[in-house]
């Protein structure tokens, strides 16, 4: 019955259905959110995920896909909800063999063995669209050979009819739906998704990754054997390895938990930040370690495209928020086609600050409840009411940043993504058009950013929310002081630096008068400069004691 396009279709719509009922009656029921209402909803979701399993393991095709993409989301979804749809990653029922190794010999015209000196009888791996066996070519090079699976295309088709469906009532009846370009979306799905059908294309984009990392010793590439490639058939050096979170195989080889983090951050992040191709299914199933400690990088069919200018954008709304400027950041997000220009950018400033805020300090587990709840309040009220979308282009890049900060979540729960994007973010300025000069004056403007802000967190006080202004008070005037003294040791300064030439001035011409007006000058200016800086390093020691 699978194979029925009308019983296939039904059963996905009215399933997303149902999901969709249950969670609104839930959320009706529930309006207030404490310890029992958790346990009820990880209960639901579980109960969710559980059926979701079961269906896409009878039905394979999309409905795996995006069950793969679900079970990464370590960061955000329950553990049970992982546990649940472990299995989709590469635990996919396999293809009667003989049916596969019948597909291999149509595509090669000829019989198997006058390819292979050997083939495995059964799949070591299988998938929503391929499987993979272990094999051997004549001379002795052990290779993995994917094979399509049977009818999988007609399927893919199906499903598609089905995604269609459920992103109508998405559009039409849920908020998530006002907020992306459900049209648009479905069209990136079907020509990302549908590419992974020709295993053509997929040889393309494995050679492109292997020239792009041919340098790197911390990744490796399969090596892939083009001669034996057609559309339903990819042949690839065979590589020994366990999964990337695979935490006891780590264990069991020594391998560094935090460092192999780092190197797959790096990873991600020279793709999805950088111009070109990126792999934008990268979920545990398809990075390998091997025991020496090496990531290998696998199944290159769900592959996205970033263009010069967007990965520009992308760029300058991360320096944004590592050198302070959300003024840049909703320039830049405006600029991606995520805010609509009359969003207003003042109020969204001011949520952008207080998360990330919260996320930077080291006591956020004990903010007060109450103005944690308040900002959560503000937050879905101002998506809710701000033009703010997802453009669809966008879609497949956030999935790939998602499955990647799920599968780096999983081997460091302790990951630090501020610490470790700050080398990236240094390289990019560094790189910029204007090469060092462009990273002295950014540094310039980071480090007067403090005095130059002064006028703006005064007026930011005044037109801030009452949970804000209650939370914020000493702070403010904290921060009110240290902008004070920068001020007065910025003016001294530079005062003094303006006396210095007349200085020079008056010792060429020897003009005595001149000499003592701006020596004196300078003098002053100096004292001064050294008193306030002492007195702003008291001041400085003092709030440090007092919040240690």
């Amino acid at each position: 019955m699978k194979n029925f396009s009308l019983y296939r279709i039904t059963i996905i719509v009215v399933m997303f259905v149902k999901f969709v009922l249950q969670l609104y009656i839930f959320n009706k029921k529930n309006p207030a959110w404490d310890s029992f209402t958790q346990e009820k909803w990880e209960n639901l979701v579980q109960k969710q995920a559980r059926e979701y399993r079961e269906k896409a393991l009878h039905l394979e095709g999309l409905m795996i896909k995006v069950g793969q993409f679900l079970s990464t989301r370590a960061d955000i979804m329950p553990e049970v909800f992982l546990k649940e749809l472990a299995d989709l990653i590469d635990q996919v029922p396999p293809v009667d063999p003989e049916v596969s190794k019948g597909i291999l010999e149509n595509e090669w015209g000829q019989p198997i063995e006058n390819r292979l000196e050997d083939i495995s009888e059964r799949p070591v791996a299988s998938a929503s669209i391929g499987e993979v066996f272990k094999a051997t070519l004549h001379n002795g090079q052990e290779v993995a050979v994917k094979i399509q699976r049977s009818k999988v295309d007609r399927i893919i088709k199906t499903d598609f009819k089905a995604l269609r469906i459920v992103l109508w009532i998405t559009n039409k009846f849920t908020k998530f739906g006002k907020e992306i370009d459900t049209a648009a979306l479905y069209k990136e799905v079907v020509q990302i998704i549908g590419d992974e059908l020709d295993y053509y294309k997929e040889m393309k984009n494995a050679q492109n990754f292997q020239r792009r990392f041919s340098e790197s010793d911390a990744y490796y590439i399969p090596q892939i054997f083009e001669d034996y490639c057609t559309r339903r058939v990819l042949v690839m050096e065979w590589m020994e390895g366990r999964k990337v979170t695979d935490l006891s195989f780590m264990r069991e080889h020594n391998i560094d938990r935090k460092e192999t983090a780092s190197r797959l951050f790096q990873f991600f992040a020279d793709q999805l930040f950088d111009q070109g191709r990126f792999h934008a299914d990268p979920h545990q199933g398809n990075i390998l370690l091997t025991k020496d400690g090496m990531i290998v990088i696998l199944d290159f069919g769900m592959v996205g495209y970033i263009s010069g200018e967007d990965s520009a954008s992308i760029r300058r709304m991360i320096q944004g928020f590592v050198l302070d400027d959300y003024q840049l950041v909703l320039d830049e997000l405006q600029a991606l086609g995520f805010l609509l220009p009359h969003a207003n950018k003042s109020q969204l400033e001011s949520v952008l600050r207080n998360y990330v805020n919260m996320y930077l300090s080291s006591d956020i587990s004990q903010l007060d409840q109450e103005i944690v709840e308040e900002i959560f309040e503000d937050l879905q009220k101002i998506v809710r009411d701000q033009p703010i979308q997802l453009p669809a282009e966008f879609a497949f890049l956030g999935r790939a940043a998602s499955i990647g900060l799920g599968v780096l979540t999983i081997i460091d729960p302790e990951i630090d993504f501020i610490e470790l994007g700050k080398p990236v973010v240094t390289e990019w300025l560094e790189e910029s058009d204007e090469g060092a000069g462009s990273l002295q004056a950014q540094v310039l403007r980071d480090s007067l950013k403090p005095l130059l802000s002064l006028p703006r967190n005064l007026t930011e006080y005044l037109e801030e929310p009452s949970y804000e202004r209650r939370s914020k008070n000493r702070r403010q005037f904290q921060q009110f002081h240290h902008h004070r003294y920068l001020w007065g040791f910025s003016f001294t300064s530079i005062f003094t630096f303006l006396s210095l030439p007349f200085v020079f001035a008056a010792v060429w011409i020897e003009h005595l008068m001149l000499l003592y007006t701006a020596g004196g000058t300078a003098v002053f200016g100096a004292l001064t400069s050294l008193l306030i800086y002492r007195k702003h390093k008291r001041w400085i020691q003092s709030f440090r004691e007092e919040n240690s």
